[in-house]
């Protein structure tokens, strides 16, 4: 089905949703003074409202207005168009601002939009060519908590004043999908891209130039670890909550499509990520894989040397099936690696504007990946690539990662040597997370919670021992016999 046909652009918010427009043509609900009713575009005759602070003829004065409410379920920004007004050869002076606070007195950064897309807004700019600028605040973080809008006029110097539009409770669903759709169709056109469908299930919404039974593949996927998480989490004590909107999922047909949503070369060992910026998922067919292809053509020619028609059949075929399978567990370990990143981030486990440890995100998302033939294991289940990677230092051929090192830098990762040093990484990780949840899941419980609120990571020492005990040669030497422990498993199991 064409994109265009499919995009739910008249989605609504359940009720009920507070209104914040000026609709009655008063300031019922609102809170201060210095501000009046006008015009909702500053400009002319409208049918909408807005309020401005403008002064009474040569005479400045300031104006303070505000209003608290609770964002309702479903929100996925907060818009309004807003204009600061200084006379023409003023420099800067006191404020003439529109905030967002939440608990606490954080302040929500706000976008503006510009000719190239939404872009931070430090700072309310004037009209221009007589129209307000367009504004936002992301809010999908805050459903079901109080937060205040506060105009504020603070410029008592005659012409300054500030304008600003009623305020409009967006979606999620309606915004992030009229972005994200706007986004791939540009990709289409520009890299010219296999045509774009949008297919939806109950949680996500994937957007994709991949066969749909392919796309189909992966939301079942995707649908399949939602459930799971939630029970799997809450069951060991953790308080989760429904995101507040579909998640985003980009899937493409080919490894082009992927570096060109990216806008970069990939290494053909990433197969898919989490783009945390856009709070999307983004994945491609692994059998379009460069490297895949590549190993498939040596193993056609492998097999097109043997002499006998039986045994180029064999070789042929034996080599068929182990790239399928690896081509299905690559897919399906990617999707589900990839998606328990997004929902960790979505429901209240880590913070996507947060300082999370590398260590942390990856391993829990290895937690969640674990494949064998093709099939998903489950959350929790042994994982076979990740026991891999640990072989070497558990049987003393090289080191692990030292505790301490892992803990506090991301450079196992940033700064890896090669490829074998970053898979130990994720390995480590997965087997520290693992450790955690099996024997300690409330002292992981409340370390989380610690660093919800971590924008730096300087702390990432201090709250590891504040949580965990100070005393880390004892606990790195439980952690590799745990490490050792889980290949040990592995080779038991694999027999």
């Amino acid at each position: 089905m064409p994109l265009a046909f499919v995009l739910l652009l008249g989605a609504t918010l359940p009720t009920p949703t507070p209104h914040l427009d000026f609709r009655d043509g008063r300031l019922t609900h609102w809170t201060g003074q210095g501000f009046y009713v006008t015009t909702g575009t500053g400009r002319g005759p409208s049918l909408r409202c807005g309020v401005c602070s403008s002064d009474v003829g040569s005479i400045g004065r300031t104006g303070l207005l505000h209003r608290t409410f609770v964002v309702p379920p479903g929100a996925g920004a907060i818009s309004f168009t807003a204009a600061a007004v200084r006379r023409a050869g003023l420099p800067a002076g006191p404020p003439l601002e529109i905030t967002l606070e939440a608990a606490e007195r954080r302040y929500i950064p706000r976008q503006v939009r510009t000719a190239s897309g939404w872009q931070a807004s430090p700072q309310l700019l004037p009209f221009h060519h007589g129209r307000a600028h367009e504004y936002l605040w992301p809010v999908e973080d805050l459903i079901g908590q109080q937060v205040r809008i506060v105009l504020q006029d603070a410029d008592a110097r005659p012409g300054c004043y500030l304008f600003c539009s009623g305020f409009r409770i967006l979606p999620a669903d309606a915004r992030n999908g009229r972005e994200f759709a706007a986004h791939m169709l540009d990709l289409e056109r520009e890299r010219h891209l296999a045509p774009m469908t949008r297919l939806d299930s109950k949680h996500f919404l994937a957007i994709s130039n991949a066969p749909d039974e392919f796309t189909e593949e992966r939301l079942y996927n995707c649908e399949t670890i939602y459930a799971l998480f939630f029970t799997h989490f809450r069951k060991k004590g953790f308080n989760v909550r429904q995101p507040g909107a579909r998640l985003m999922v980009a899937i493409f047909d080919s490894q082009a499509g992927f570096e060109a949503y990216l806008g970069r070369t990939m290494p053909s060992t990433t197969t898919g990520i989490y783009h945390t910026p856009s709070n999307r998922l983004v994945v491609y067919d692994y059998a379009q894989n460069r490297s895949f292809i590549a190993n498939k053509k040596k193993g056609e020619q492998l097999a097109s040397q043997f002499r006998s028609p039986l045994a180029r059949q064999r070789i042929s075929g034996s080599f068929s099936r182990s790239a399928q399978t690896h081509r299905a567990d690559t897919n399906v370990g990617t999707i589900m690696h990839e998606v328990a990143h997004q929902l960790s981030f979505n429901v209240g486990l880590l913070n996507r504007e947060g300082d999370v440890p590398l260590w942390l995100a990856e391993g829990l998302a290895c937690y969640c990946e674990a494949t064998m033939n093709g099939s998903w294991q489950g959350i929790g289940e042994p994982n076979a690539l990740r026991a891999a990677a640990l072989a070497g230092p558990a049987r003393g051929e090289g080191a692990f990662i030292p505790l301490r090192s892992l803990l506090t830098s991301d450079d196992w990762l940033r700064k890896a040597p090669n490829v074998q040093q970053a898979l130990l990484g994720y390995a480590q990780g997965w087997a520290l997370f693992r450790m955690l949840m099996e024997q300690r899941p409330r002292t992981l419980r409340d370390y989380l919670a610690l660093l919800y609120d971590r924008r730096t990571s300087e702390h990432r020492l201090a709250d590891w021992t504040q949580i965990f005990g100070s005393d880390l040669a004892t606990f790195e030497r439980k952690y590799q016999d745990y490490m050792r422990a889980l290949v040990r498993q592995e080779v038991r199991l694999s027999r």
